[in-house]
């Protein structure tokens, strides 16, 4: 999930800290594995950092498709459709337990979750977990652009006539840097400024990624989501607990990808999309072979 860079690596530099520490008392307390604790428990806990579409509470528990149903709480998202699928596939009832983007590692190196879905395997971060070896889906970087812009390359953009947002000291404000250095970038703080200037005409493209922008579109009822070429894209991994038995790992590495290369995920994300207003068809797509 991004995040500015600075945000991003300090928790995880944190958490790898204790990685040792952690990994030396497990052991010490003859812990069992993940894989022997969810088939003794018959529980599956996924973490859950509530960003929208990745994982959402339905508040007004609607009947709409795409919905998983714990106790008294509807869930939505990638997170909890794919949670719910695996622990169906393992006879196993699914916990969503709650974090956020910067306790995520923390929670499993302390064994209060399993697994954390939507999680980018950055090198800080693998300093102190692992990520299964496929990825769950791909973002690319984009931008809410209005119906009319033209530009569809990176090179394009880098002109003085195009006029881009993007919030400030994020990865995608180094990628358009980057890639189209001439081109008038304008810098703001937050999301919602950036998608203000927007709506005020003050940019043509405000760029994020693009299940971003599929949300703004649903949201505002207007623009484009446009993905320069070529496209940068950044995986969304599954982060796990460092062990020596890696029956979990493989396990949850296999069901990702034949969840990713049936298009189960994909399907995933368009009943999200849909459920957020976005019209059948317009959702981007989140496997890489698309594009």
């Amino acid at each position: 999930m991004e995040v500015s860079i600075a945000r991003r690596m300090l928790p995880a530099l944190a958490a790898a800290g204790g990685a040792l520490l952690g990994s030396r008392a497990a052991h010490a307390q003859g812990a069992a594995s993940t894989w022997d604790q969810i088939m003794q428990t018959r529980r599956l806990r996924v973490g859950a950092a509530l960003t929208e579409p990745w994982y959402f509470k339905d508040t007004a528990n609607s009947s709409a498709p795409g919905g998983v149903k714990i106790g008294d709480v509807t869930w939505r998202g990638i997170g909890p459709s794919l949670g719910d699928a695996i622990a169906k596939a393992m006879n196993v009832q699914l916990e969503m337990v709650e974090v956020t983007w910067g306790t995520a590692v923390a929670a499993l190196q302390a064994n209060q979750i399993d697994t954390m879905f939507i999680l980018d395997p950055t090198p800080e971060r693998a300093l102190a977990i692992d990520f299964v070896n496929n990825p769950i889906l791909w973002y690319p970087v984009a931008a809410l652009a209005k119906n009319n812009f033209a530009p569809t390359t990176w090179a394009e953009l880098s002109d003085p006539a195009a006029r881009s947002g993007v919030v400030l000291g994020t990865s995608t404000d180094q990628t358009l840097t980057r890639l189209s250095p001439r081109g008038s970038i304008q810098r703001y703080q937050t999301t919602g400024e950036l998608l203000a200037a927007w709506q005020a005409n003050r940019i043509d493209a405000a760029f994020m990624t693009a299940p971003g922008s599929d949300l703004a579109i649903a949201r505002l009822r207007s623009g484009k989501t446009l993905i320069p070429r070529p496209v940068v894209a950044v995986p969304a991994g599954a982060g796990v607990r460092k062990e020596a038995d890696t029956r979990w790992a493989n396990y949850l590495s296999t069901v990702v990808a034949y969840y990713y290369n049936a298009g189960i995920t994909q399907r995933f994300y368009d009943e999200y999309m849909a459920f957020r207003g976005l019209e059948p068809g317009r959702a981007t797509a989140i496997q890489r072979e698309a594009w």
